[in-house]
């Protein structure tokens, strides 16, 4: 499967990361909506995403070593959605808190937004151009148990 996706991962208190070579910053408490692509391999890249323990290779390893993934939004499709999908999210408020991460690839400024606790991020999301009627796509939502979270595409429905 190829396609693009969206992380929303919720941090529970303020946290200073160093994220690999890209810096040390201040990652406030909150919601965080992380866009990627995976072009070869999308189920295989989310489920790396959603397991606590790994090796840390992407920025995104960093952050989801300490904060809970509560959901993924993914869009099949071959185009590469994560910069526009970062810069809608970005103009409905999303803030920057670390330049340059998860987009050392690309001219982005930031694949990674945060927002306050209390945003509706099924509404925003749905408003995003990737999850268009005319696009397979769906998502999950994590379970009670963070550490078992069961990811199946089969099990992506387009009603989060």
């Amino acid at each position: 499967m190829k396609g693009s996706y969206i992380l929303l991962l919720d941090l529970a208190e303020d946290s200073r990361l160093t994220v690999g070579r890209l810096g040390t910053f201040e990652f406030p408490a909150g919601l965080y909506f992380y866009c990627g692509s995976a072009l070869n391999g999308l189920e295989a890249r989310i489920r790396r995403h959603l397991r606590r323990e790994k090796e840390r290779h992407w920025h995104i390893d960093h952050l989801t070593a300490v904060a809970q993934v509560v959901e993924v939004w993914w869009v099949l499709d071959e185009a590469r959605w994560e910069c526009r999908l970062a810069e809608v999210i970005g103009s409905k408020g999303g803030k920057m808190v670390a330049k340059g991460f998860g987009s050392s690839d690309c001219r982005c400024s930031t694949h990674l937004l945060w927002k306050e606790r209390g945003t509706e991020a099924a509404h925003l999301l749905r408003k995003l151009p990737a999850f268009s009627s005319e696009r397979d796509w769906g998502g999950w939502k994590a379970g009670d148990n963070e550490n078992s979270p069961s990811f199946n595409p089969g099990e992506f429905t387009q009603s989060v």
